[in-house]
């Protein structure tokens, strides 16, 4: 009995650890104003059809603050051309453990396919606080957006990325609490491939005269 009540009590208080932090992972939600399609190349271009599920996406997340990916062309109203995997870290599942999905099918097409199953959850991140999360895409069928990315720097690779806007969320204040966490705020963004190896070069030889130029100044 006594050995019954201790894994009882371990059971609970892992639910409860999972529980913390969830953001609901959908990037169409009419009810709280999202409609935020991934495209294919360019913003407000093709969107993916669901049938090639080589094109997968996920929720990245962590404490305000942290570096989030930055791909080059891969959002409008964005400036910079050095990319950048971010810091944020993959959220799973708490109830399957999955991270990526693919996409829906038809008319729905550029919107990711989770869900009953789309909470997930921001490991480190306790009930009411604060957290950073970001949406990112990617070709090639890879686990992870540590892989696609490196993938995708690779020339001639022929992988596509993306990564959308990061956004600050307020995590439910409890266990009790049903007001999930949503990507109000996301915005769309295109899966893109990589920059020229050139290009690569000349952002690396502009960013290191702004350096020599700054320290010259000072």
């Amino acid at each position: 009995m006594k050995k019954l009540l201790v894994l009882s009590i371990l059971a609970s208080t892992a639910a409860s650890v999972l529980a913390q932090g969830i953001v609901t992972f959908q990037n169409l939600d009419t009810g709280a104003g999202i409609r935020s399609p991934i495209y294919l190349l360019t913003v407000g271009g093709a969107t993916p059809n669901g049938t090639d599920t080589s094109l997968r996406a996920a929720l990245l997340g962590g404490a305000t603050g942290t570096a989030a990916a930055f791909i080059p062309t891969s959002r409008t109203n964005q400036s910079g051309t050095v990319a950048a995997q971010g810091s944020l870290s993959l959220l799973a599942s708490g109830a399957s453990g999955a991270t990526w999905t693919t996409f829906r099918t038809g008319t729905a097409g550029g919107f990711i396919g989770v869900g009953s199953d789309s909470g997930r959850v921001v490991v480190g991140q306790d009930w009411g606080t604060t957290a950073e999360v970001q949406v990112v895409a990617w070709s090639g069928g890879f686990n992870t957006w540590a892989q696609a990315y490196a993938a995708w720097l690779v020339p001639g690779s022929g992988v596509l990325i993306g990564a959308s806007n990061p956004i600050n969320l307020t995590l439910p204040s409890s266990a009790q609490d049903n007001n999930l966490a949503k990507l109000i705020g996301l915005e769309s963004f295109a899966m893109v491939a990589a920059p020229e190896p050139t290009t690569f070069a000349l952002a690396g030889l502009g960013a290191a005269a702004m350096m020599i130029f700054r320290r010259r100044k000072q």
